[in-house]
């Protein structure tokens, strides 16, 4: 059986997907590196939830790092939120 997630859980991934990744601050931190169009994660439970969760592509090289990549855009994440809350979404 599935379980159907509750209004507030579904605001609250909203919120979570519509907030940016502040990339510059996970660099500076040394929780990312950029690599091209990837960033290479020393560990990734570093990672805040809400950049853990957009995750839009992930790889390991052949010595096992890990590769991943965030959206562009969060615009259509705020829009949802926006919608469930009727309130502008304010990162």
């Amino acid at each position: 059986m599935t379980n159907i997630p509750s209004r507030e859980e579904k605001i609250e991934r909203a919120r979570q997907l519509a907030t940016p990744v502040d990339v510059a601050k996970l660099e500076q931190e040394g929780i990312i590196e950029k690599r091209g169009a990837w960033y290479k994660v020393t560990r990734i439970k570093n990672l805040p939830e809400h950049a853990q969760r957009q995750i839009r592509a992930m790889k390991t090289n052949s010595q096992g790092q890990c590769f991943v990549q965030f959206p562009k855009s969060w615009k259509h994440a705020q829009q949802v939120y926006r919608r469930l809350t009727g309130k502008e979404f304010d990162a």
